[in-house]
């Protein structure tokens, strides 16, 4: 049969997007595909421009065809990249996003006098645009490798699986994950840094939470907890679980310095005059009190909480 105008369309948007060596050998291909299915369903009976038409949908859209016959990729990130791709912007992720936040925090905490919601809002934007970057840069890295790149640097990318990684069920519950250790290093550094603006004042625009007459006795031991926190963390992430003494350390951490922190509030040494500083901060009603008893309670649950975790880290830790 001779071409019609919708046949010659649909191969001329083929082949218009393949390069000059190989279009006219895959248009000639195309187009006896398209007049062999068109003249069998003529043969079974139906007419010759609802043939052709049928006969075209069912190739699909051009473009995509086009991209198969280039043998270039429908996608941005093929199958083969995409797990590597995911781990690598999980790691980045985690690691510098958060990084960036707590560098934020301190230094806005530490050198000016913004308040505590200023702060928390120039921290949750830069994590945005820290995201941003990350996914976007990270993308433009695998999509390009992936296209352009030789085999050794496309293998260098992906790497090369070794079932040694594969995780063992049975350790899961000592072993501490880069997740774990990172949200827990991160959130210990965001209340030191907390306490160090709080300790050096807050200027106008804040609330005075903690007595920055504490004395830097006190002080050092509270920030001496929460690095210790830190410390032990990182090392059970660095041996790839929980040791025994590494959970001993945390849980006499977790007690101690919840008994430390409690004695504090009810000698009148930890908190300021809260009613008042939301008065003079707010202007509210001083008409109210703070229950020292609540704040204590919720103490004890926090560190208690992190006694419990260091218990049944001791529990399934390996030895040491």
């Amino acid at each position: 049969m001779s071409g019609t105008s919708l046949t010659d369309r649909y191969v001329w948007t083929v082949t218009r997007q393949l390069p000059q060596e190989t279009g006219p050998d895959i248009a000639r291909e195309l187009r006896g595909t398209i007049e062999e299915t068109v003249e069998g369903r003529i043969a079974a009976g139906e007419e010759p421009a609802a043939a052709e038409r049928a006969t075209i949908v069912g190739l699909g859209d051009p473009d995509v065809l086009a991209r198969e016959y280039g043998g270039r990729p429908n996608h941005l990130i093929g199958p083969a990249f995409f797990p590597a791709w995911v781990r690598l912007v999980r790691l980045l992720l985690a690691i510098l996003v958060p990084l960036a936040v707590v560098g934020t925090v301190i230094a806005h905490a530490m050198g000016t006098d913004a308040g505590f919601g200023a702060i928390v809002g120039e921290g949750a934007l830069l994590a945005f645009q820290v995201a941003v970057h990350v996914v976007f840069w990270t993308t433009l890295v695998f999509a390009v490798a992936e296209r352009y790149g030789s085999p050794g640097e496309q293998q260098g990318l992906v790497g090369e699986w070794n079932p040694d990684e594969l995780a063992d069920p049975a350790d899961r519950a000592r072993r501490a994950s880069l997740a774990e250790m990172l949200f827990e290093v991160v959130s210990t550094l965001v209340v030191i840094g907390l306490c160090l603006w709080q300790w050096g004042g807050v200027g106008a625009h804040a609330v005075q939470v903690l007595d920055p007459a504490l004395a830097l006795g006190w002080r050092a031991i509270i920030i001496g907890f929460l690095a210790v926190d830190v410390l032990v963390t990182v090392a059970a992430w660095a041996r790839g679980g929980w040791s025994a003494p590494l959970a001993v350390v945390s849980l006499v951490s977790a007690v101690v310095s919840g008994v430390v922190l409690v004695w504090l509030l009810l000698t009148d040494r930890l908190l300021t005059d809260l009613p008042a500083q939301f008065h003079e901060t707010f202007g509210w009603s001083r008409d109210w009190s703070l229950s020292m008893a609540a704040v204590a309670v919720g103490i004890a649950v926090i560190c208690g909480w992190e006694a419990v975790t260091a218990l049944r880290r001791l529990r399934d830790s390996d030895p040491a």
